[in-house]
């Protein structure tokens, strides 16, 4: 019972700070896309420059 009591008394966080939170994941999730995007086209470059041979 004490450590509901304990849990409740607990300011929930800001606002702000899981706004940050979400944009920086989100900076993430695209920067992630970005590279995978970017392996791609050299995985498609590497095989054109292959066949060539």
């Amino acid at each position: 019972m004490e450590r509901i009591v304990a849990a409740a008394a607990l300011p929930a966080a800001p606002c702000t700070a899981r706004l940050r939170a979400h944009e920086e994941h989100t900076m993430l999730d695209i920067l992630m896309l970005a590279l995978a995007a970017g392996f791609f086209a050299i995985a498609i470059g590497y095989t054109y420059a292959c066949e060539r041979l």
